[in-house]
C-alpha cells in the first residue's frame, strides 16, 4: 500500500517490495531465558578493565544475539531491516523487527519525503496543516483484537522480554514504542519517544529479582521530568502530577503507525500543552490523512492508534527506580546508566491477533550508524534548517554526527557574505531556545557551499585551510551537552547534561582577513563537469 500507511507492518511490507528487508529464518537468541549468561562477557571486560578501567554492567543477562545481528545487517548493503522470524525468547510467536531506521534514505520515505527539503517543508506547517483524527469503533480497530485486563497481566506471558547484549536491563520495546499522554484541561494528546524497558533483576543479580507484580505489571520509562534537558510530557508530569504525588494516566502504543512515529520525533517544532495542539492533529496533517484512533480501555477521553501492534493502559507513578550503572545504551554509542526514571503500572494491554515487535536500540558500531541513528539525526537536521531559515540566514544544508557535531552548510561564502557570517550563524544557533537543536550539542562547524557536508575528510579540509584554531572559534566553557554525552557533567535526575562548546567559522575569510582568497586547484562546479565529459568521452 503506498504512503500515507495506516500501520507500522504496512511500511514494512512496502520496505520489503524495495528490497530493503531480511527475513532472518534462523532462531536467534533475543532473551532467552534458559540461557543466562554475564552480561559482560570475560574478554570483553578484561579488555575494558585494562583499556578504560571499567568492567562494564554487573551481573547476569538471558543471553541474546540482538546487538550482533544488527551489526551484522550494517555490513549490508542498504542496511537493511531484520525480520527475526524465530525469536529464542519468551514468546517465540511474535516476529521481531530491528534496525528499522539506519538510514537517510529509508527514513525520508517513512516520512512520505523525496527529500530532506520536503521534511523541512512538512515539518514547517506543522501547526497550521492540522487533520484531526477520526474516532472508530472498537469492533474496527485491529489493536483491540485482544483485550488483557489488569488481573490477568503477565508480561512474561503476554509480551517479548527482549535483551541486548551488554545491558543487565531488558529494554525490551525501546525505541519502538510511543507515550500518549492526555491533558485533561484542553483535551489534546501527546505523542513522545522515550525509551522502555523492564524489571528483572535489581543490578543484574539473580539472586535479587524484583516482586513478582513489579515483573510482571511494571515498565520503567527513561522519561526526563527535570534539569534543562526535560521532555514536553515530562514537564507536564512533574508540574501536574509528581509535585502532588499522583499517578499520570498515560498509554504506551507499540509500532504506530509512520506518522505517529515522525510526530512523536519533533522536538522544537511543537511544544505541548502550550500550543493546544493535539497532536494527533500535527499527525493527520503531516501524512495528509487523518490517523485512525479508538479510546482507551481504562483511561476515559484518551485515545490510542487503532492500527498499533500493542497498547499498554497504564499510569506513571511517583516515584523512580535507578536505572543500574552501564545498563543502558545512549545513542552516542555508549553505556550509562545511574539515571532515574519514573516507573510506569500497566492496568491493561490490548493488541492484535497476530503481533509483531519492534526493538530498537543505541548503538554505534564500526560505523558509527545504528538501528535509528538516520531517524534521530535527520529530524535533528530538518529543525535546524528551519530555525536557521526562519532566522534569515541562508542555509544550504544541515548535517548532524551523532548528536554532538554539527555541520551547517552555509549558500553564501567569501566575498558573496558579510563579514563574519560563519560565526554569527553559529551562534545564532547555540542560542536557539529549544535546547534540542540549540545548545546542548558540542562541535559546531560551518563550511560553504563547495564543502560536502556529508563527506567529514571535505569538512576537515575546510578547516585545515579556511580558518584560524583561535581567531575563527569561539569557546563556550560553561554550558550544556546532549543527554547522552559520556563526557558532560551529571543533571538533577543523573543524565548528563552540561559540557562545553566549540563553534569553528571555516567559511572563506574574505573579507575578515582578506580582500581576495587563493582559488581552488579543481573548482567544484568545473570538477563536476568535467568528470562528466570525461566519462562520455573515454567510455570506462
Amino acid at each position: 500500500m503506498p504512503y500515507p500507511w495506516k500501520s507500522f507492518r504496512e511500511w514494512l511490507a512496502d520496505e520489503e517490495k524495495l528490497g530493503e528487508v531480511v527475513r532472518i529464518k534462523v532462531p536467534i537468541k533475543c532473551g532467552d531465558p534458559n540461557s543466562i549468561v554475564d552480561a559482560v562477557p570475560a574478554d570483553v571486560k578484561e579488555e575494558q578493565l585494562r583499556v578504560i578501567s571499567c568492567p562494564g554492567s554487573s551481573g547476569k543477562m538471558m543471553e541474546t544475539e540482538l546487538r550482533a545481528v544488527v551489526r551484522y545487517l550494517h555490513t549490508l548493503p542498504k542496511s537493511p531491516i531484520g525480520v527475526i522470524e524465530k525469536p529464542v525468547n519468551n514468546r517465540p510467536d511474535v516476529p521481531i523487527v530491528v534496525n528499522p531506521w539506519s538510514t537517510r534514505e529509508r527514513t525520508l520515505r517513512m516520512c512520505g519525503c523525496r527529500d530532506k527539503e520536503e521534511l523541512c517543508r512538512k515539518l514547517r506547517e506543522l501547526k497550521t496543516r492540522l487533520i484531526p483524527p477520526v474516532k472508530i469503533d472498537k469492533r474496527d480497530a485491529p489493536v483491540k483484537e485482544m483485550v488483557i485486563h489488569e488481573k490477568e497481566i503477565d508480561l512474561y506471558k503476554h509480551t517479548p522480554r527482549n535483551w541486548v547484549e551488554f545491558e543487565n536491563i531488558p529494554w525490551s520495546p525501546c525505541g519502538g514504542s510511543q507515550i500518549i499522554i492526555l491533558d485533561p484541561e484542553s483535551g489534546t494528546h501527546d505523542l513522545a519517544e522515550w525509551r522502555v524497558g523492564y524489571f528483572e533483576w535489581d543490578d543484574g543479580d539473580v539472586s535479587k529479582p524484583f516482586p513478582e507484580e513489579r515483573r510482571k505489571k511494571h515498565m520503567l520509562i527513561a522519561m526526563i521530568y527535570a534539569g534543562p534537558v526535560s521532555s514536553d510530557g515530562g514537564v507536564f508530569y512533574r508540574e501536574k502530577y509528581r509535585k502532588l504525588n499522583k499517578p499520570m494516566p498515560a498509554a504506551i502504543a507499540m509500532c504506530s503507525e509512520p506518522a505517529i512515529f515522525t510526530t512523536g520525533a519533533v522536538r522544537s517544532g511543537l511544544v505541548w500543552p502550550k500550543d493546544g495542539v493535539d497532536e494527533y492533529a500535527v499527525a493527520g496533517g503531516f501524512k495528509g490523512a487523518p490517523v485512525e484512533v479508538v479510546e482507551a480501555e481504562t483511561i476515559p477521553g484518551l485515545m490510542v492508534p487503532a492500527h498499533a501492534e500493542y497498547i499498554f493502559e497504564g499510569e506513571f507513578l511517583p516515584e523512580d527506580y535507578e536505572v543500574p550503572r552501564y545498563a543502558e545504551g545512549v545513542f552516542q554509542g555508549y553505556l550509562m546508566g545511574g539515571d532515574l526514571v519514573p516507573v510506569f503500572r500497566i492496568k491493561c494491554i490490548t493488541h492484535r491477533r497476530n503481533p509483531i515487535w519492534c526493538t530498537t536500540f543505541s548503538s554505534s558500531g564500526l560505523d558509527h550508524e545504528g538501528p535509528h541513528s538516520a531517524f534521530a539525526n535527520l529530524f535533528f537536521e530538518a529543525e535546524t534548517i528551519n530555525y536557521l531559515r526562519q532566522n534569515e540566514y541562508d542555509v544550504k544544508d544541515v548535517v548532524s554526527y551523532d548528536l554532538e557535531t554539527i555541520i551547517v552548510q552555509s549558500n553564501v561564502d567569501g566575498a558573496e557574505k558579510i563579514p563574519h557570517y560563519g560565526k554569527t550563524l553559529l551562534t545564532a544557533l547555540y542560542a536557539c531556545p529549544h535546547r534540542y537543536i540549540g545548545n546542548s550539542n558540542k562541535y559546531y562547524i560551518a563550511v560553504g557551499p563547495d564543502i560536502n557536508p556529508y563527506d567529514l575528510r571535505d569538512v576537515i579540509w575546510a578547516i585545515g585551510t579556511r580558518s584560524q584554531p583561535v581567531s575563527d572559534s569561539i569557546m563556550i566553557e560553561k554550558g550544556l551537552c546532549a543527554w547522552g554525552d559520556p563526557s558532560g557533567l551529571p543533571g538533577p535526575l543523573g543524565w548528563r547534561a552540561y559540557g562545553e562548546q566549540m563553534l569553528i567559522d571555516a567559511l572563506i575569510k574574505v573579507p575578515e582577513r582578506r580582500a581576495m582568497w587563493d582559488p581552488r586547484c579543481e573548482p567544484v562546479s568545473w570538477e563536476k563537469r568535467v568528470v562528466k565529459q570525461m566519462k562520455e568521452k573515454i567510455g570506462i
